[in-house]
């Protein structure tokens, strides 16, 4: 019996190679013994993406309006320039084997990979047998995973969504890129020698939420407005919530009270705060956005870094949930992490909670933690120390205690005019886990009070400002918005926003991480907002995202999708040579 496994590059093939027995490489093939699959395995790696796609129109000139819209029957696809060795070792390794394992990257992208080079060798298909889900690159994560191998059909749909994906965002590009284009050099929006006007289905909604935000700064005008508060004697304040256009409302408003006041309700709870969550993808890249600046592509690149050394667990997701499994390991090296990081956090949850720990909702990949390798910290570079103390940090925190607070809401209301005014506080009652995280939150004892207590007030008018938006930020985006709408997804939202901004529609203050966008950017924007194109509404991408979601579980066709893509673009193309 031979078998032979995929992997997605070189140093995954060769940590795959060693896990499963004592190999020997041949010329880029590895060749191994294993006792967990009783059979001789072959190992031969991609150098990532092997295969790309054909041009459907290699004698066909699509910055001719006539020519859009482009919507070619199918597409294929052929082995790139440079990687024949790589391709033709795996085609070698096929032909001997009895069956495949793919063990590409376990995620969408991988799965892509994996079978677009398979597709390109015939027969290839029939032979593929078994998944290779590994989330750790530790040995003992290779060798579970392996012993642990899924059936291709429960992973296959992730290729097919992948695949969608690809179709579309080429087909949004080749056609409203040229048409776009063509369109703003002909009402003279761009000089005939101007660079190329790049619309993208996930790109174009971020930049337009840049340009909107920009817009709403730039066009605010303050507006006073007054507000009532009324204060004790020891200075505690109650507040009411009515904003008042004028001074001469709110003060007819003050004058329509006395200082008497009825405490009207009393609500005391006790709460109880678990730890944060652990960290998936984003999170992280948001939190090296805030507190180091670095930006979100730098970030993937060391989680990246980690995980092919073995000390972290896969980067690329969006969990912050861990199983059982990941769980049992992590206590059991909890004194460990505690002493590499040099943090004394008192860990005495040592049994799983449905905060962090939760089997059923595990799908791909569970949240970004420590492996049970654990690595001799000088050895790292300064960020990858930096991330790794971080996320060992977060996961530590799982095991301490909860933050334990009472909180207070009292409201009064005004014996004259019965307008109400509320004061809430919190106070501590078991710092757990914020003894190790500093928090802004400080307490705040209220007086002991009960319902129908009289209280002796001074009120008093207020003025404030309207405020303007705060301007994005990385943090921000990738924290919030993209989420939000669904835009990119954890392992491309980092590369969008570097293409954005290569692109020249958007610039990233340095010390801030704050987004303005270009002039350019902004005429695109306001351009595909004449030709009512709805690619600059992050909605329209949110919906096409819960589609492709829907591909990756199997509930509809790829081809039903793309087909919905053609007729959406042959639309707005059409829409568009109507308007201009």
């Amino acid at each position: 019996m031979k078998i032979f496994v995929l992997p997605e590059k070189p140093d995954q093939a060769k940590k795959y190679a060693h896990a499963l027995g004592d190999p020997k490489n041949d010329k880029g093939i590895w060749k191994v013994y294993s006792d967990i699959l009783k059979a001789d395995v072959l190992i031969a790696p991609a150098v990532g993406h092997l295969v790309e796609k054909d041009n459907p129109y290699k004698n066909y000139e699509n910055w001719e309006l006539e020519n859009l819209p482009a919507l070619p029957e199918k597409f294929s696809y052929h082995v790139k320039k440079g990687v024949s060795s790589s391709f033709n070792n795996i085609k070698k390794c096929i032909k001997e084997c009895d069956y495949i394992i793919i063990g590409t990257d376990p995620d969408r992208e991988g799965e892509s990979i994996a079978y677009k080079i398979l597709n390109e060798i015939p027969g290839s298909l029939k032979k593929v047998k078994y998944r290779l889900w590994a989330n750790s690159l530790t040995k003992k994560g290779i060798e579970s995973a392996f012993k642990n191998l899924r059936d291709p059909s429960e992973t296959v749909n992730y290729y097919h969504e992948a695949d969608a994906r690809d179709d579309a965002d080429w087909l949004v590009g080749f056609n409203l890129s040229p048409f776009v284009t063509i369109k703003m050099k002909e009402v003279g929006e761009l000089e005939k020698t101007d660079k190329v006007m790049s619309v993208g289905r996930v790109q174009t909604p971020i930049v337009s939420l840049i340009v909107r935000n920009h817009e709403e700064i730039e066009n605010f005008v303050s507006t006073p407005y007054w507000t009532i508060e009324a204060l004790n004697e020891d200075g505690l304040k109650f507040t009411n919530d009515v904003k008042f256009d004028s001074l001469q409302e709110a003060t007819e408003a003050l004058e329509s009270m006395s200082d008497g006041y009825t405490v009207v309700d009393v609500k005391v709870e006790n709460k109880s705060q678990a730890a944060p969550k652990l960290y998936n993808l984003t999170n992280l890249q948001s939190e090296m956005s805030k507190l180091y600046k670095i930006d979100a592509t730098r970030t993937k690149e060391i989680v990246q870094s980690l995980y092919q050394k073995g000390f972290m667990s896969y980067p690329r997701t969006d969990s912050t949930l861990i199983t059982t499994n990941e769980f049992e390991y992590l206590v059991a090296n909890v004194e460990h992490y505690k002493k590499k990081i040099g943090k004394n956090i008192e860990t005495v949850n040592l049994t799983p909670r449905k905060e962090f720990v939760n089997d059923k909702k595990v799908v791909e990949h569970y949240a970004i933690i420590p492996t049970e390798n654990i690595p001799n910290i000088e050895e790292l570079d300064p960020y990858e120390k930096i991330i790794y103390q971080m996320v060992t940090f977060q996961t530590l925190l799982m095991f301490s205690e909860n933050y334990d607070y009472q909180s207070t809401t009292i409201t009064i209301k005004n014996d004259a005019s019965s307008t109400e005014f509320k004061t809430s506080g919190n106070v501590t009652l078991n710092k757990g886990w914020r003894k190790y995280k500093q928090t802004k939150s400080e307490d705040k004892e209220l007086p002991s009070l009960k319902v129908a207590d009289n209280l002796v007030l001074k009120a008093s008018i207020k003025q404030d400002q309207t405020k303007p938006p705060s301007r994005i930020t990385e943090q921000y985006l990738l924290k919030t918005l993209l989420p939000k709408y669904d835009l990119g997804t954890s392992a491309t939202r980092d590369g969008i926003l570097d293409l954005i901004q290569a692109r020249e529609y958007v610039k990233k203050e340095k010390k801030t991480g704050q987004f303005t966008p270009t002039t350019r950017g902004i005429k695109l924007i306001h351009f595909l907002d004449k030709l009512d194109i709805i690619y600059t509404n992050p909605e329209t991408t949110q919906k096409w995202e819960l589609l492709l979601t829907q591909i990756g579980k199997g509930k509809i066709k790829k081809s039903d999708f793309v087909e919905k893509v053609k007729w959406a673009i042959s639309k707005q193309i059409e829409k568009g040579k109507q308007l201009l």
